[in-house]
């Protein structure tokens, strides 16, 4: 049987508010109502009437039920975007009692749902919300040399698809930027099958012309599979674009071990079986929350405050224009805006690599920080001043099910080797040691709030566009039925649009490290990522023993 508003009034009590004095408890019967269900939910004696229930600690998991009990207890149908709009137990309270006379007007007529039926409305990570304005879209491919069962390879990229609830939710923008709509059901990927090209360049050509064509997120067309093939070599070439909003370095090895088992499955005429289940949307968003608790997260906090203070700009001296200022914000989000650059993409041979390897492996440390080290030297021998920072991805590892998921959970590290809170004569020991640092502090950047206030203040903006960037990325291998493919390795994996001064991005392979170095042409002359890629293979060809001994 459901209370009705009068028996919770009358069963709310006073000893409710145990804490909560004078003008912070409750005015009135609704805020009396809407102050007993969240105190219930968030298991404490009272809530002030002035404070976010987000920020007391409700999670997106229970939004779904409180909006429902609401509606229950008052007549009046709240959406789950009006809690975001008034999260405090005063704002809500206005809100029902400004919208108690539409409800008995409304009576009998159904409400409209906020989204299809039985679709559910869920929040996301503020990772995944700062990602939605961006529009970062990354394309791969791989040719076959076999033939490709293109009925098979659609089945099961939708079996993928279905899996995972970050590629075919519906990410919603605007004032709703922060909410996500997942269908009941979630419907066929967008699978595009191009038929024959008379050469290999066609078929390159016509498949990315395919991937680039804008997705739209807010309709759930998160990711989209191209198949072509070439009359000239008799290959085929099938090629993935995903948005970054649901998707990051580390959904690429789950997508490219999961198609392969599902397309087994196809071929054999089976529904795939999938080891375990994946974690919805709602349960990723509730354990970055869980993250922020950490018991020392104050103390990473003041370790960025102070890492960071009075960071410089990160600036070359061939300006493109001397008075240029900084990029607006992207609409929706904390970021600064994107600008265009000119990419040069190139191989470092593995053998190369190999005294760095060793290198890194005597001296505690992944490959992928002597490379970083490399990358600020070489801006530093094209002009920068040495100290600035550089901003690092990565992945954010939260246990088996969440990380048996498609998502995107990247988390943010900034590395500062020149910076006043390091010495010491070698920039590989500064490098490790910055980042190992960073590493221990790392729960605190997770939320783009918080670089946001270590670097610009108080809902401040990130400014991008003053640091560089270094993607390190996993190389995404895929074989269906025990052919393996060929990774197309040139122009599919870059955009040709940055938001950092220089971005380096790096794909390992067998053959060595793949390499792709962006500079943006509205702040900068395009010919300084020549000189930068000249800097850098100078040093990696040199080795590490002379850079740490500071030689030129």
């Amino acid at each position: 049987m459901e209370m009705t508003q009068q028996e919770a009034l009358e069963t709310s009590g006073t000893a409710r508010w145990s804490g909560v004095v004078g003008e912070e408890r409750p005015h009135g019967d609704t805020e009396v109502l809407v102050e007993r269900l969240f105190a219930e939910m968030l298991d404490v004696p009272g809530l002030p009437r002035t404070a976010s229930v987000f920020d007391l600690g409700l999670d997106s998991v229970w939004v779904t039920v409180a909006c429902a009990r609401l509606e229950q207890m008052t007549g009046v149908r709240v959406r789950f975007t009006q809690i975001f709009r008034t999260p405090t137990v005063a704002e809500l309270a206005a809100w029902i009692d400004a919208n108690r006379d539409k409800a008995s007007n409304d009576a009998g007529v159904p409400a409209e749902p906020s989204a299809g039926e039985g679709d559910e409305l869920v929040a996301i990570s503020p990772i995944q919300a700062e990602s939605v304005p961006q529009e970062i879209v990354v394309e791969i491919a791989w040719w076959f040399d076999s033939e490709i069962d293109a009925t098979a390879l659609e089945s099961a990229a939708t079996d993928v698809h279905r899996r995972h609830q970050a590629l075919h939710a519906r990410y919603l923008s605007g004032p709703d930027l922060g909410l996500a709509e997942v269908p009941a059901d979630p419907g066929r990927v967008e699978f595009h099958r191009l038929g024959d090209e008379d050469t290999d360049q066609a078929a390159i050509e016509a498949l990315r012309r395919t991937l680039r064509t804008p997705l739209r997120v807010d309709e759930g067309k998160v990711w989209r599979c191209v198949l072509v093939r070439s009359g000239q070599s008799g290959r085929t070439l099938f090629g993935l674009a995903v948005d970054h909003s649901g998707f990051d370095g580390r959904s690429w090895d789950i997508v490219t071990a999961e198609l392969p088992v599902a397309y087994a499955a196809r071929v054999a005429g089976r529904t795939p079986r999938w080891p375990g289940r994946t974690a919805s949307l709602a349960e990723m968003a509730c354990d970055f929350r869980r993250q922020l608790t950490s018991p020392d997260i104050e103390a990473q906090r003041q370790y960025w405050r102070d890492e960071l203070r009075d960071l410089p700009v990160c600036q070359f001296p061939r300006l493109r224009n001397e008075a240029a200022q900084t990029p607006p914000k992207a609409d929706g989000s904390r970021y600064t805006a994107l600008g265009p650059a000119v990419l040069r993409s190139f191989l470092v041979p593995e053998s190369h690599l190999r005294h760095w390897n060793d290198y890194a492996r005597n001296n505690g440390m992944p490959s992928s920080v002597a490379v970083a080290a490399v990358y600020v030297e070489s801006l530093v021998r094209a002009g920068a001043l040495p100290d600035f920072a550089m901003m690092v991805p990565i992945a954010n590892n939260s246990g088996e099910v969440i990380d048996r998921t498609v998502t995107n959970r990247v988390g943010t590290i900034l590395l500062r080797p020149n910076g006043p809170s390091r010495s010491g004569p070698h920039l590989l020991a500064r490098m490790r040691e910055s980042y190992q640092q960073a590493m221990a502090a790392r729960d605190a950047l997770l939320a783009p709030k918080d670089l946001a206030d270590v670097l610009s203040g108080a809902e401040g903006t990130i400014p991008l566009d003053r640091m560089v960037a270094l993607n390190y990325n996993s190389t995404p291998s895929l074989s269906l039925s025990g052919v393996d493919g060929t990774l197309v390795t040139e122009g599919t994996a870059f955009a040709t649009k940055t938001f950092f001064v220089v971005m380096l991005l790096v794909t390992p392979s067998p053959e060595g490290l793949h390499i792709g170095l962006q500079v943006r042409t509205d702040l900068h002359d395009a010919g300084l990522v020549d000189q930068i890629k000249q800097h850098f293979l100078e040093i990696i060809e040199a080795g590490p023993e002379r850079l740490e001994s500071g030689g030129a």
